[in-house]
């Protein structure tokens, strides 16, 4: 039962951390315990914050230590977790109990300790063996302090997490705006003569301004070659004439992500900047004319690789055409992990499954990129980020 030291009244008072009705997620409970019971498993233990989240509306940054979520066959999901987290998981209301880890504690031995309460000797777990917060190490050891086979659940709640709400794609919408925001503010700063940092401080100013959280994932601001590096970083670099920089924005609401990206010139466009652009707004604007429900992502990213190899460009085209996006903690912002729009994938898009579309280029001297956040309708396919899409230049 819950400590003392969380009192109903406690709870209400923090009702506005839950994105959406304690019912979505008593209904999401039983959902799962019915997968639980058709798989054979008395509980399940899951280390991934997303799913966790998914699953509770419970969202913390504690999860930079050991925290594992039970979800048993009967009843609510139980937290292991270090001490200081018990008040804000208890605050959320969708908890039955916080079993408290202190700093001198092993974690493992804690879990394998309340495992052993909790369970008859021998009853199977799923073990959400997919989450990077579970080490091989820490698994091992469980494995070994437990009475009780241990079961592959990885990949099991995932699906239920790329079909998206309406709510949660008014989420997403919110984030759009935040994501447009943050854009906007960082084109405006650009200019010779000013720092990547300078544009970075512009667009996080303006994109928690507009609504949004912390972001899943550091938005993207780089200048001059560096551009031509994938994942590079701003890092304080002076803006140069005819440097191109690259931005991509995001924006965050209750976890929910939408992101876009958009090309400035510092100076002039040089022709091999507008043939750049001219290829990759060709891209965006097939693959969003190619979704739909019905076709395959493996169809989707071949129309886009098509539109490239008519330029001329597809060897600089080096990645997925599009990623699942929706919940994101750090350090990832997207659900790509989930789905994709790549080569040979044979999923088959559905509505309301959400994606960026991110056509970049990575040439030898800068990299460029065009996207948007999309959904699949209906019939068709919806952007959520709205953004005038040309090549943008400042002096």
């Amino acid at each position: 039962m819950m400590g003392d030291d969380m009192t109903a009244q406690d709870r209400n008072h923090f009702a506005d951390l839950l994105p959406f009705d304690p019912s979505v997620y008593a209904e999401r409970l039983v959902l799962v315990q019915g997968e639980m019971a058709e798989r054979g498993v008395a509980g399940v233990l899951l280390f991934d914050p997303e799913n966790t989240f998914w699953l509770t509306g419970y969202q913390t940054i504690g999860y930079f230590t050991f925290q594992a979520i039970f979800v048993p066959l009967n009843g609510r999901p139980v937290v292991i977790s270090r001490t200081v987290n018990r008040a804000l998981a208890l605050a959320h209301g969708v908890f039955d109990d916080f079993i408290a880890i202190s700093d001198t504690d092993d974690p493992i031995e804690v879990l394998a300790g309340y495992l052993a309460r909790a369970l008859k000797p021998g009853a199977p777990i799923g073990v959400e063996t997919g989450a990077w917060y579970l080490t091989v190490r820490d698994y091992k050891r469980l494995a070994s302090r437990v009475a009780s086979e241990l079961r592959d659940w990885a990949g099991v709640f995932e699906p239920h997490r790329m079909i998206k709400t309406e709510a949660e794609i008014a989420l997403m919408r919110r984030a759009a705006r935040a994501a447009e925001a943050g854009l906007e503010a960082a084109i405006r700063t650009v200019a010779p003569g000013r720092t990547e940092n300078d544009v970075a401080a512009a667009m996080f100013a303006a994109n928690i301004a507009a609504g949004s959280e912390y972001l899943g994932h550091p938005p993207l601001v780089v200048a001059g070659e560096t551009t031509a590096l994938c994942f590079a970083m701003w890092r304080r670099r002076q803006i140069r004439q005819g440097d191109v920089v690259l931005l991509e924005a995001a924006g965050c609401v209750d976890r929910y992500h939408a992101m876009l990206s958009r090309p400035v010139i510092a100076g002039p466009a040089q022709p091999q900047h507008l043939e750049a652009a001219h290829a990759l707004q060709e891209v965006l604007e097939t693959a969003i004319a190619s979704i739909r429900p019905g076709i395959s992502a493996a169809e989707v990213d071949q129309s886009c690789r098509e539109a490239l190899a008519r330029k001329g460009l597809q060897q600089f085209f080096r990645h997925r055409a599009a990623y699942g996006i929706g919940i994101g903690f750090p350090p990832n912002w997207s659900e790509g992990h989930i789905y994709s729009i790549r080569p040979d994938e044979p999923l088959i898009l559905q509505p309301n499954m959400t994606f960026h579309v991110i056509p970049t280029l990575f040439l030898d001297s800068f990299g460029m990129c065009f996207s948007e956040s999309v959904r699949v309708t209906e019939s068709g396919c919806e952007t959520l980020t709205s953004f005038e899409r040309r090549l943008f230049t400042a002096d």
